[in-house]
């Protein structure tokens, strides 16, 4: 067998709620692509990142096999895991044991990403439902203000929406050939034309898209029960690293889970509603965000979908 960085990589990172489960499903259909045997194995991410996972790098990096047991040796290996663009140590591990790998990072209007993981923070339980998204943000930039490496997710978003103080790391250290920046909004809107250009700095072929039907997936929704939403979710998380690389188990859960989970999503999602947000919140995150977005236009040399 080959060690681990003798074969080539599609990473994909990006910000949350940014389709990167939509594009892992579409790029885990393609031929030429082997997927992880799970989407956000979490392997580089730093021991202290407060975000759970079945492998975590140690001292042997040549348990990430593991993950891409389907492989059949000439496939592009590819892995989703949003939070790579904010770890620091992962970037270095991927640099020094993945040589031959290529990153792409999802991207999205940093307003309406905010939005969206207010939602899913409420929708999963890590806020309460009677939380305005003016409060949340009062309190998204009180934390701003006394930052914690270990703080929970859903109260490092405002910061996280500053792309460009991670990006620019990660093209110093790869180089901008090996970096490839898709956004959301475009992806929703056109999909063939952004999986193409994908296809065409992966290397593999984008002809494979020209009749594929694009589904939306893990889509943030309003939950009746947020509670049952949240312990749905771990016992998802878990059971899918316990079968993972089990495919004989694997496969057919996973073909139980898509026919069961949009019974259960009709039965405890309920019909969303507006987001309010008070003119004084918007004008505060548009200075918040203004220079990040412009320095993230001329950081990678082409125009943004959106602009403040």
């Amino acid at each position: 067998m080959k060690n681990v960085g003798d074969y080539n990589y599609l990473i994909v990172g990006g910000t949350t709620k940014a389709a990167t489960t939509s594009l892992f499903t579409y790029l885990s259909d393609h031929p030429a692509v082997c997927a992880a045997t799970y989407k956000e194995t979490r392997f580089f991410l730093s021991d202290d990142y407060p975000l759970p996972s079945k492998y975590r790098y140690k001292d042997n990096v040549e348990e990430y096999h593991l993950l891409f047991s389907d492989s059949n040796g000439m496939q592009l290996r590819m892995e989703s895991t949003p939070d790579y663009l904010y770890c620091e140590k992962a970037r270095e591990r991927i640099a020094e044991f993945l040589p031959h790998a290529k990153l792409v990072f999802s991207l999205r209007e940093p307003i309406s990403r905010l939005i969206s993981w207010y939602r899913f923070a409420k929708q999963i339980g890590k806020l309460p439902q009677t939380l305005s998204f003016d409060a949340y943000v009062k309190l998204l930039f009180t934390s701003t203000d006394c930052h914690q490496e270990n703080e929970e997710q859903h109260l490092k978003t405002l910061q996280q929406g500053c792309y460009t103080i991670y990006l620019e790391h990660y093209f110093n250290q790869f180089g901008p050939a090996r970096i490839h920046i898709l956004f959301y909004e475009k992806l929703a809107a056109q999909p063939l034309n952004t999986m193409a250009e994908l296809c065409n700095f992966a290397g593999i072929d984008a002809d494979f898209y020209s009749d594929y039907t694009f589904e939306v997936t893990n889509r943030t929704q309003n939950m009746r029960n947020s509670k049952l939403h949240r312990k749905y979710r771990d016992f998802r998380f878990r059971l899918r690293q316990w079968t993972h690389n089990k495919p004989i188990v694997h496969l057919p859960l996973r073909a139980i889970r898509r026919t069961i989970e949009p019974l259960y999503l009709r039965l405890n999602a309920q019909t969303d509603e507006e987001t309010q947000m008070s003119e004084e919140t918007r004008h505060r995150l548009i200075d918040y965000y203004k220079s990040d977005v412009h320095a993230l236009g001329k950081l990678i040399g082409k125009p943004l979908p959106w602009s403040f």
